[in-house]
């Protein structure tokens, strides 16, 4: 089933339309109470977990404690991504995989950072030919990531 996702779109979010911003997924994931399915508690843990070391990571002055934090979220997202089944909770996956390729991006792994936005394109495209469209609003911010933000300049001559 895809309780995860159940649980990010019946997030209350009135302080802004836009789940994104800054191009990370940064709201972390409420399960109710009554939720008592160990494995969905975990990777929602781990997800947590991650997405906390990603933020503070924002904080971090010095380089090496910052590569650090965001070496360990990656680590955590990945788990939390490899714990997942095939087909569920696609929202929650998309959620990991753009912040995993934010964080090659901050890692200046291109390559890797890029691999990550092709495959969340081509979930997009899905999204769409599946007429999907309740999920599009919840990853609206993922386009500045694919297409760039548009403050990057040209390198020097």
């Amino acid at each position: 089933n895809d309780f995860i996702d159940q649980c990010i779109l019946h997030q209350d979010k009135s302080s802004s339309d836009q789940i994104m911003d800054e191009f990370i997924y940064e709201h972390g994931i409420v399960l109710p109470m009554n939720t008592i399915d160990a494995t969905v508690i975990t990777v929602v843990l781990l997800f947590n977990c991650a997405l906390s070391h990603q933020l503070a990571a924002r904080h971090c002055n010095d380089d090496r404690t910052h590569k650090v934090f965001l070496e360990k979220a990656a680590s955590l997202y990945q788990i939390a991504f490899k714990e997942q089944d095939e087909g569920l909770n696609a929202i929650f996956k998309f959620a990991i995989l753009n912040n995993i390729g934010v964080i090659h991006k901050m890692l200046d792994r291109s390559e890797a950072a890029k691999a990550c936005f092709d495959y969340l394109v081509s979930m997009m495209m899905i999204y769409v030919a599946t007429d999907n469209c309740k999920y599009l609003r919840l990853v609206q911010g993922f386009w500045n990531n694919v297409l760039g933000d548009g403050r990057e300049t040209a390198p020097a001559a």
